[in-house]
This record gives C-alpha cells, structure tokens and sequence, in this order.
C-alpha cells in the first residue's frame, strides 16, 4: 500500500504524460469583456483588429478573444434590433453553417457549444441564428437579429 505521497506523486506523474502524449500546444489566447462599444474602442480593441469596424453604436456586453500567434478571433456582442441596419452593412448574403468548422481553445467558456467543431445547420437555424459572411476580412458571423445578438469568429 503506498502512502498519500506516493499516490500524489504517481498522479502528476500520469498527469505529465498524457500532456506531453497529447501533444500538448501552449497556445497564446487572450480574451477581453467590454461594457459597451465605446469602451471597447477606447481600449483599442477595434484598431487592433479584435472586433469588427463599424458596429452599431448602440453595441454592448462585447466578449473578445484572439489568438496573437495565428491571428484567430471569437467574439459576441449585443446590439439593439433597432440598429440591426448598421450591422447588415458589414455582412454578404446569408450563408449555410453546414459544412463549417469552429474551433475556439477550450478556455474561451462562454463560447456557445453549439457553435463548436464542424457545425450543424438545422440545429443553429432553430435557434434563429442566420450566417453571414464580413464584406470585410476573414470573418463569418452567426446573428440573431430579433434578440440582437451577434457571434464572429475567424474562418478556419
């Protein structure tokens, strides 16, 4: 029988090795929480390249993360439905979410699970969200224009 230390040992022991077997990667994501869009801009989250330029200025309750060596960005803001007009200057024709991957690091937790890994189409069109594509950029968002909500995330 093997005392406390010993079972303590034995566990960060299997624990290093099924990090190091797992191939492990430290990858550098940052995230960022701002009351409102100003805020936001003053913090230069939008010079950055961290949220898209040209929201609507009503925008609140913006969520970011980034990864600074891949350049990858996830993010999710509320904004009035009365300024949804603002946003659909920023975004293509409606697209399909079939087909489409996300990815974000784990540790972004308040990134909605259904917007997770190769994507389900029916699933996320039940929930009122439509895709789009930014005229601008690499970004794909997924919006819920009634509730005026907005996800976007980096293409893969």
């Amino acid at each position: 029988m093997i005392g406390w230390r010993g079972a303590l040992v034995f566990v960060l022991a299997a624990s290093a090795m099924a990090l190091s077997a797992g191939g492990c990667k430290n990858i550098d994501v940052r995230t960022e929480a701002y009351a409102t869009l100003a805020e936001a801009e003053g913090a230069g989250a939008v010079d950055r390249g961290w949220l898209p330029r040209g929201l609507p200025p009503g925008t609140r309750e913006l969520r970011v993360a980034h990864d600074a060596d891949s350049n990858r960005r996830w993010g999710l803001f509320d904004f009035p439905p009365e300024q949804g007009d603002a946003l659909r200057t920023l975004v293509g024709p409606e697209i399909s979410f079939d087909g489409l991957e996300c990815n974000p690091p784990g540790r972004i937790e308040w990134w909605p699970i259904l917007l997770r890994q190769r994507l389900d189409g029916e699933r996320i069109k039940a929930t009122s969200l439509q895709g789009y594509t930014a005229r601008e950029g690499d970004l794909i968002l997924a919006v819920n224009w009634a509730q005026g909500r907005a996800y976007y995330w980096s293409r893969e």
